[in-house]
């Protein structure tokens, strides 16, 4: 029983896995006619994609837009045309300090700093005081000046009086010579100084008055017997003495004058001098004006010894390196003043841009700046440079510009724009009519009728709202100027939608 049982069993499982081959067998043989008979469908599906794909490659350059769409689009349509073109170069310059216009204050002597009057960053003014320095070296020169004003004021009084006793002496001895009565050249030259010398010339001249008078009272005698001949002879050799002795006297006098004279002008030129020397040596130190010539140890007192400091033009303290009570130095600098009303713009010209750098010269370039979107600046370039650096073949530029509101701060980072060249028959659209889409640059060109053709263009230079067109574009074609994104949009759309 058990055996038969067991039999019957393995019979039926052998029947059902002969069953589950078959059913395999009979399923893939389905497949396989299933997939022969597609076949041909998907060849034909995969056609029709190369084909669909082939169309809008064609017609991805164009785009269709009706007439009565244009007027909002804002669509114009200008031609493509050749002419003037101004080529201009941009660059990234500095500004900088007008170096023509900077002061780095030194003291001229040593001493200490008595006061300072300035901060760093004041706005000063010409000749403001800066700073006041206690000087030994400044005390001495200044008495040295004092002494030798005295020496030159005695001197010119000297000279003064000397020249008023000249004067003096000389028209008493025209008188004396002309003979005039010794009581009238007593009257007229009584209150007028002569020193010694009137003494001298009237003792002279009144001996010869009275030996000349006696002399001619004995020759006026008719009847000279009744006087001995010897009193006669000797009458008349003393009116000869006394007329040689008045003659000596007006020549030696007048040499006396001439030397007193020269010995006294010499005086004055010898303190004229002391005292332009003293004074230029506080020239020399700055002093100037009130400050030189109000120099008096007894208006002054202590105040003699300071040694002021002055602005020497208008600017501002952009370094400051001065205390109270410092120890100053000979060749320590104390401050630093800048004029920045007018600043330097430098910039750095490639090689290829010389023959615009050469053209640049004398003439106004822009320059802006990003803290002032809204503002433009000029310079006038003065300086185009001479030697070319080797590392970085770039020839420096430099230009001054004006600056009066302070807003180009040295240091600052601007752009520059030199003046462009002309260049003729340049091929130009107006910058609104360039698209750009995945990198390439291209126009829209009017095919006529409601019909519009993307055109790929290479650009060139840009000046201002025109561009250059290189390649892509002929002379005359009309370009779509405005509406061009309209355009641009539809066309993505259209290729979108397909």
């Amino acid at each position: 029983m058990v055996t038969t049982r067991s039999y019957w069993r393995s019979k039926q499982f052998l029947g059902s896995v002969v069953s589950v081959i078959f059913s395999l067998a009979v399923g893939m043989i389905a497949m396989r006619w299933i997939m022969l008979s597609s076949a041909p469908r998907m060849l034909d599906s995969r056609e029709q994609q190369s084909t669909t794909r082939a169309s809008l490659q064609e017609n991805a350059s164009i785009v269709t837009l009706p007439n009565e769409l244009w007027a909002p689009s804002a669509i114009e349509i200008q031609p493509a045309v050749r002419g003037d073109f101004s080529r201009s170069v941009r660059l990234t310059g500095r500004v900088g300090l007008n170096e023509d216009r900077i002061a780095h204050v030194f003291p001229m002597v040593e001493g200490s700093v008595q006061s300072v009057h300035v901060q760093l960053g004041q706005l000063v003014r010409a000749d403001d005081l800066l700073v006041v320095i206690h000087s030994r070296d400044i005390g001495q020169a200044k008495l040295e000046l004092y002494q030798a004003r005295l020496q030159l004021e005695f001197a010119q009084m000297k000279d003064a009086r000397t020249k008023t006793m000249a004067a003096n002496t000389s028209d008493l001895i025209t008188a004396l010579r002309a003979n005039v009565p010794i009581d009238s050249i007593e009257a007229k030259f009584r209150d007028r100084s002569m020193g010694d010398y009137r003494q001298t010339l009237l003792a002279a001249y009144a001996n010869l008055y009275k030996s000349q008078a006696d002399f001619a009272r004995l020759d006026s005698l008719t009847d000279r017997t009744s006087i001995p001949e010897k009193q006669f002879v000797s009458a008349e050799a003393i009116r000869n003495a006394d007329r040689a002795t008045f003659q000596a006297s007006l020549e030696q006098i007048a040499y006396d004058l001439q030397n007193t004279i020269l010995t006294s002008s010499q005086s004055v030129r010898e303190s004229e001098t002391r005292v332009a020397v003293s004074e230029t040596k506080l020239r020399i130190l700055g002093y100037r004006g009130d400050d030189l010539q109000n120099v008096n140890p007894a208006t002054e007192g202590e105040a003699i010894s300071h040694y002021p400091i002055r602005a020497p033009f208008d600017g501002t303290i952009i370094s400051k390196d001065v205390v109270l009570l410092e120890h100053t130095r000979l060749g320590v600098q104390l401050l630093s003043i800048a004029d920045l009303s007018t600043v330097w713009i430098t910039a750095d010209v490639y090689e290829e841009n010389l023959p615009l750098l050469n053209a640049s010269t004398d003439k106004e370039i822009l320059v802006r700046n990003e803290a002032w979107p809204d503002r433009t600046f000029s310079a006038k370039v003065f300086y185009t440079g001479e030697i070319m650096d080797e590392s970085s073949r770039t020839i420096a530029m430099r230009a001054i510009a004006t600056n009066a509101d302070h807003l180009l701060k040295p240091g600052m980072f601007v752009n520059v724009e030199l003046p462009g060249m002309l260049e003729k028959s340049v091929l130009r659209v107006p910058a609104t009519a360039v698209q750009e889409h995945e990198g390439s640059k291209f126009v829209f060109v009017h095919k006529g009728d409601e019909v519009f053709e993307r055109r790929d263009i290479k650009v060139g230079r840009k000046q201002e709202n025109i561009v250059e067109v290189l390649d892509g574009l002929a002379t005359d074609e009309p370009v779509v100027v405005t509406g061009g994104f309209f355009l641009k949009s539809r066309l993505l759309a259209d290729l979108m939608g397909e």
